[in-house]
């Protein structure tokens, strides 16, 4: 009897040791930084305590400046996440200053309180400066008198430094007709064209016309709303 006890509570601490053995299925990790969220795939985990490795790369200035203008730094201040998640250790620690174009791997150290879990995690990377602003794009418009055109897909969100230029190659097809004479782009406040190729004043008058770079000095303090172009 003794004998059929002792089997009988072995069976069970295997038991009770194998169901609290943690099975975590990310169906995805999302990347989150400001209002902008990377999805990358998904991966089973065993165990409470696990870790990702995170590549980042400061591009928050724009790959279509020109080569004089350079991107911001980014300050990272902190690595956090979402429940049943908590962040056990990062490296490299925070705070930590990435350079314009520079790249760096994170290994994030999770726990899950959570026995078992299905679902997405996401890792939110934190950060704020003084020497920056959070320009939010949801829409470029383009204006030529009573006609208003709103170009698809040009919605975005760029940290930049205050007062920095960015550069825009806008299609111009849908708002000018061949043979227009352009004397001057004006762009709404908080925004200043700086200058564009061609230069002002020009005529669409050709094929390599329909598309007009324009050199954007952005405002000083952060700003969420459209970018309107008007021509005259």
């Amino acid at each position: 009897m003794c004998d059929i006890l002792a089997i009988t509570d072995i069976f069970k601490r295997l038991k009770k040791g194998k169901e609290s053995k943690a099975n975590i299925s990310l169906t995805s990790i999302n990347l989150r930084f400001g209002s902008d969220v990377h999805a990358l795939s998904g991966k089973e985990i065993e165990g409470q305590e696990f870790e990702l490795k995170i590549p980042f790369k400061n591009t928050m200035g724009s790959g279509l400046l020109p080569d004089h203008l350079k991107g911001p730094g980014i300050k990272i201040t902190g690595i956090s996440t979402d429940l049943p998640f908590q962040i056990v250790s990062t490296e490299p620690k925070t705070p930590i200053s990435v350079g314009y174009l520079s790249s760096l791997v994170f290994n994030v150290r999770l726990r899950s309180p959570t026995a078992n879990y299905t679902g997405p995690v996401t890792i939110s990377f934190n950060t704020e400066s003084s020497d920056n602003v959070n320009i939010d794009l949801n829409k470029v418009v383009l204006v030529d008198g009573n006609l208003r055109i709103d170009v698809e897909d040009t919605a975005s969100n760029m940290i930049l430094k205050r007062s920095q230029i960015i550069r825009r190659d806008i299609q111009v097809y849908k708002i000018l007709k061949y043979g227009r004479a352009v004397s001057a782009v004006k762009a709404n406040d908080p925004f200043e064209i700086v200058s564009s190729e061609p230069s002002m004043p020009f005529t669409v008058d050709k094929k390599d016309s329909y598309v007009i770079k324009l050199y954007i000095k952005c405002p000083d303090f952060n700003y969420a709303g459209p970018l309107e172009l008007s021509f005259s």
